[in-house]
């Protein structure tokens, strides 16, 4: 008998390993987009966070003590209070201005003075719309005025990405020291 081609059977045999085959690639493909976008995701967040500690960091390294008393209280460096730190900043084009970080719906606000005095108008996001700051904490040593050391602040930062559902919080920290001398 001359046989040229594949009986019934073996077509829908061989269709249906093709089948088989194909949705466990699709399934396999569909995972791996679904982790990148996860981990697309979470690195955006981890560079949001990164450059919010950044830029607090910077700034309280070149803050200032407070000799006038007007934006810290007398002869103090920082001014720690919950979720919130005040500082007298040194910027090139404004002068002298008093300066506060601090947790608020999520993110973290910063808020300049006009002049030296607490006295704040409207703040600006330094986080974006993919961290939730969950808390932030500034523990300071070495702020007194006779203890001869150079003050450093803790901060602690404890993030959830918004954008991924069922997500574990992080914490980051980092100290900071002064970079004037405390004298």
């Amino acid at each position: 008998m001359n046989n040229k081609g594949f009986t019934l059977i073996e077509a829908i045999v061989a269709l249906a390993i093709f089948i088989a085959i194909s949705a466990t690639l699709a399934q396999i493909i569909v995972v791996s987009i679904q982790n990148q976008i996860k981990i697309t995701t979470t690195q955006n967040m981890f560079n949001q966070a990164i450059f919010a500690l950044d830029k607090i960091e910077k700034e309280l390294r070149m803050a200032k003590k407070d000799v006038d008393g007007g934006c810290v209280g007398l002869e103090n460096n920082f001014l720690i209070s919950g979720n919130s730190t005040i500082f007298l900043y040194y910027d090139q084009t404004l002068g002298l201005r008093c300066k506060k970080f601090v947790l608020e719906d999520g993110k973290i606000r910063e808020y300049i003075s006009e002049n030296k005095t607490a006295t704040f108008a409207e703040g600006v996001d330094v986080t974006g719309d993919v961290v939730n700051v969950e808390d932030l904490r500034f523990n300071k040593m070495g702020d007194g005025r006779d203890d001869n050391l150079q003050p450093k602040i803790t901060m602690i930062m404890k993030i959830k990405n918004k954008k991924i559902e069922n997500s574990s919080s992080i914490m980051l920290q980092t100290t900071i020291s002064q970079r004037r001398l405390d004298l």
